[in-house]
């Protein structure tokens, strides 16, 4: 017993011996860069010492990574999803924008350029102000079935897509609205493998091979983001958070009821990606924070009783259902 003991002990002094050490290490960065923000953004990792688990223990300013009680991603039971009536089908304005591509060295981010010719708008949705579309993000795995950040049920998808707005009513930037109540509407798209596509995905993906290392990036011209989007009105939602540092619990999220397809060639073009500017470094793939309690949040959906009982109907409208994941293609 007193063996045992005395290694978890052990165990234990190592562990909040080497956090300390990455404390002082980060410190020093500061002290060294002139720029806190710039030395944690260098800092945090999806693996390792860096990763998930030491987010909110070593930077003051993440807290919420370990102790918020609205953390995302969650696991998705849609044997308890509540049905509200009053949750409008999800919209956005059809328009071509301007936007940057980017390897950020954790993830695939698209960037909407600046402009008021450029804004898309939120029309509808389980909210009542006004969204701007501000970014998207593309989270994938190593593998085919753990890609995606959200699950249902357990089973994880290739990828999931990210479409972030924020609040243009109440904030005047992304920044402010991060750190504000009712700030951030996160809009998550899972994808599934098709032998072809056919949307606005495409145009994305043909840039893939021109981002591989860290800080490459490549314009994209007149890309029909709504494009993007699944033919759906029906999707469930909750209250939650960024699934990156700093982890702000203010974003309410939408995920969509039907998936975006996507080709092995694509999800080959990802993996291939890497996390620094140089050939030979770890691989981008797998930048996916573990699901997050869900802490007695309700998720709500548009997807109406009658469409859930009746196994017809569930085929035709619940397209993630039961404790699994139809794998099926409808369009």
């Amino acid at each position: 017993m007193w063996k045992r003991t005395g290694l978890k002990r052990t165990a234990l002094f190592y562990r909040t011996f080497t956090i300390s050490i990455l404390s002082l290490a980060v410190l020093f960065l500061d002290l060294a860069d002139g720029s806190p923000s710039s030395a944690w953004s260098a800092w945090w990792r999806y693996e390792g010492i860096s990763g998930p688990e030491y987010w909110g223990k070593i930077n003051p300013d993440w807290t919420l990574c370990e102790k918020g009680k609205q953390q995302s991603p969650v696991d998705i039971d849609p044997r308890s999803l509540v049905y509200d009536p009053n949750l409008r089908p999800f919209k956005m304005e059809k328009k071509r924008i301007d936007a940057m591509l980017m390897n950020t060295g954790r993830d695939v981010t698209m960037a909407i350029r600046e402009d008021p010719s450029n804004y898309i708008t939120i029309l509808t949705g389980p909210f009542s102000y006004r969204f701007r579309i501000y970014q998207l993000k593309i989270h994938f795995g190593t593998v085919d079935n753990a890609g995606s950040e959200h699950t249902i049920g357990g089973q994880s998808f290739a990828a999931e897509i990210h479409l972030i707005a924020y609040n243009t009513d109440l904030y005047d930037n992304y920044t402010s609205a991060l750190a504000s109540p009712h700030g951030i509407v996160a809009i998550a798209i899972f994808a599934m493998l098709s032998e072809k596509t056919g949307n606005e995905f495409d145009v994305i993906g043909k840039e893939f091979e021109n981002i591989r290392f860290k800080g490459e990036k490549r314009n994209i011209s007149q890309v029909l983001l709504a494009d993007i989007i699944p033919k759906t009105d029906h999707y469930m939602t909750y209250e939650g958070s960024l699934t990156q540092p700093g982890c702000q619990e203010t974003v309410t999220w939408i995920i969509l009821n039907k998936p975006i397809y996507v080709t092995k060639i694509q999800m080959r073009q990802l993996r291939q990606m890497n996390q620094e500017e140089t050939p030979g470094s770890i691989l981008l793939g797998k930048n996916i924070r573990p699901t997050m309690p869900l802490n007695r949040r309700t998720i709500r959906t548009n997807i109406s009783p009658e469409a859930q009982s009746k196994e017809c109907s569930i085929k035709k409208e619940l397209f993630y259902t039961g404790t699994q994941v139809t794998t099926e293609r409808k369009d």
